[in-house]
């Protein structure tokens, strides 16, 4: 009953929220329309060419049962270092290289269909769950702050701040798992955990890829209407003074960032008052927790699993603050007294200037290449292990 109270409870304010939204919209159409229009534009120009083929190619390597293969590779170490599966390995390279929200989709994708459990899921979002480097390199670094350096400086920060907090999470596990003396349900809980084997898949590899599109357009449908929201709502939260009592510029733009963190780094980038590290700071913090946007299509991408919204609110949180105070402590050596009125490398102009089709390219590229280590590291793993065997054989003759 109480459950059904609640449920019933979110649905109304929803409703009422909904129906508030819609008037407001009435009442001021151009700026509704604004909004959408850079809603749309930024994820036709950047999230469409950066994900594209990151999704085909994942939903693609998934169902061709190359994860296995990585998974049992690297299983020992990451079950050492973040609780987690050894297909984590394989969601974490993804997840780094393509960004938000590739690295919750493929831990949905995973717990849905039992490779993983529940448990494991939840370690694997403390750490795989994280933004790529062409947003952070170019479009943040060389375009928002004007500054190459401070675009590494935060991608570093962001990617360290990641891996420190998956072994933080594991960490709290573990004391609270000796505290409770639970260890007997964690391990019926992990042999919970369906074995995933690579296998050729039933059906011919056109009718594969053709599932590959049709599940990668759904996903980023579901973004694309997800960034127009958050647009709207960061555009009508200036338009109704709240932000008023604050200021500085930067401030409104750290606010606005925690529902589009595009729009915040945006702002603070445009935004005087500030030293380039503290710049890089505020927008390391709101890259790494992702701001609200991110979180509902993450969390879209979770359906099907018991994981919380407050759980995997709070892993975005200590994400954020640990890779701000990583910023903070390794931006003075990366930046390395720079201003933000200093000359940009040519390189990195060129990276914060990609078009469309220059930017589906990188992306292209950059999965061709994850696809390649993938490959080489399973043919080194094979050599490694009938080299083991021969000498194996020999040693007992």
């Amino acid at each position: 009953m109480k459950n059904g109270k609640r449920r019933r409870t979110i649905y109304i304010i929803a409703g009422v929220l909904s129906s508030a939204g819609c008037l407001v919209m009435m009442a001021y159409p151009a700026i509704a329309l604004n909004a959408a229009q850079k809603g749309i534009y930024l994820w036709a120009s950047t999230v469409l060419p950066a994900l594209l083929p990151f999704f085909i190619c994942a939903n693609f390597m998934t169902v061709l049962g190359l994860p296995a293969y990585i998974g049992r590779i690297f299983e020992k170490p990451f079950q050492k270092l973040f609780g987690a599966p050894g297909l984590s390995a394989f969601v974490f390279c993804v997840s780094i290289t393509s960004g938000y929200p590739m690295g919750a989709k493929l831990i949905g994708d995973f717990g849905r269909s039992k490779a993983i459990t529940q448990k494991e899921a939840k370690r694997m979002l403390s750490f795989c769950s994280t933004s790529g480097p062409l947003f952070m390199l170019g479009a943040v670094g060389a375009g928002m702050l004007a500054s190459p350096a401070a675009g590494t400086a935060i991608a570093l920060s962001h990617y360290i701040g990641a891996l420190l907090n998956g072994i933080m999470y594991r960490t709290f596990s573990a004391i609270r798992t000796k505290l409770c003396k639970n260890s007997t349900i964690e391990k019926n809980e992990s042999a919970s955990r369906a074995v995933y084997k690579a296998a050729f898949p039933k059906g011919n590899l056109l009718d594969i890829f053709t599932d590959s599109l049709i599940s990668s357009f759904r996903a980023l449908g579901i973004i694309c209407g997800y960034i127009v929201l958050f647009m709207l709502a960061a555009d009508f939260l200036q338009l109704s003074g709240l932000l008023d009592p604050l200021k500085d510029d930067y401030g409104k733009g750290f606010i606005k960032g925690l529902l589009e963190m595009t729009i915040g780094c945006s702002s603070i980038g445009e935004s005087g008052g500030l030293s380039l590290l503290n710049q890089c700071i505020l927008c390391t913090i709101l890259i790494s927790f992702g701001g609200f946007s991110i979180y509902a299509q993450s969390m879209s991408m979770l359906a099907g699993l018991k994981i919380s919204s407050g759980y995997y609110l709070a892993v975005k949180v200590t994400h954020g603050l640990l890779a701000g105070l990583t910023a903070w402590i390794i931006g003075p050596f990366i930046l390395g007294g720079m201003t933000v009125d200093a000359a940009v490398t040519e390189q990195y102009e060129i990276i914060s200037r990609l078009g469309l089709f220059s930017q589906l390219l990188f992306s292209t590229e950059m999965v061709i290449m994850i696809v390649i280590i993938f490959l080489i590291t399973i043919l080194i793993d094979k050599l490694l292990r009938r080299i083991y065997a021969r000498f194996r054989n020999h040693s007992r003759v």
